[in-house]
């Protein structure tokens, strides 16, 4: 073979060579991407509304000519100290009432010696203060007209209004 040849062979060997050697190496395909995110947990559920709130702060009753609070106005009490505990924007008055045996200025004292009664218990359940206001309406609302012991112990009481909140109603009690 004449040299011609063979450097010609040996030029093509080199360039096959070098094409061959330069020819990209396949990507390595991507990695999977990463799995999604965990949702978010559920919210929380939402509060009850402050009408529920309204419906279960219940009355508070009262013995003739006291502004002592029984047993089962405490347990009804406590009741209303976690209603307020779980609605910290919910404020509330307590409404002092008493029957139509006495004068209209002792009634008046009377009924606001039982709301203080009231927001002080409350007060030492942990709510706070500034959250309870008081008034006494003496004997011009009764809840039940009548001379009888049974109007007479229904009128004797304490009652709640929500003034502040998400939405304020009016008056409740059972």
């Amino acid at each position: 073979m004449n040299r011609r040849a063979i450097r010609l062979a040996a030029l093509t060997a080199i360039v096959a060579v070098t094409i061959a050697g330069c020819k990209k190496k396949p990507e390595p395909p991507p990695p999977p991407p990463p799995p999604p995110p965990a949702p978010p947990p559920p919210p929380p559920p939402p509060p009850p509304p402050v009408q529920k709130t309204v419906e279960a702060l219940k009355r508070v009753y009262f013995d003739y000519d006291s502004a002592m609070l029984t047993s089962s106005s405490k347990s009804a009490l406590d009741d209303v100290a976690r209603i307020m505990s779980a609605n910290s924007a919910v404020r509330i008055e307590v409404q002092g009432h008493c029957d139509e045996r006495g004068t209209t200025g002792y009634n008046m004292g009377l009924g606001t010696r039982r709301a203080n009664t009231v927001r002080n218990y409350l007060a030492s359940k942990g709510v706070e203060r500034s959250r309870l206001s008081t008034v006494s309406y003496g004997e011009e609302r009764p809840l039940k007209a009548g001379a009888t012991e049974t109007a007479w112990s229904q009128n004797r009481r304490a009652e709640f209004k929500v003034t502040a909140g998400e939405d304020v109603r009016g008056t409740t009690g059972r």
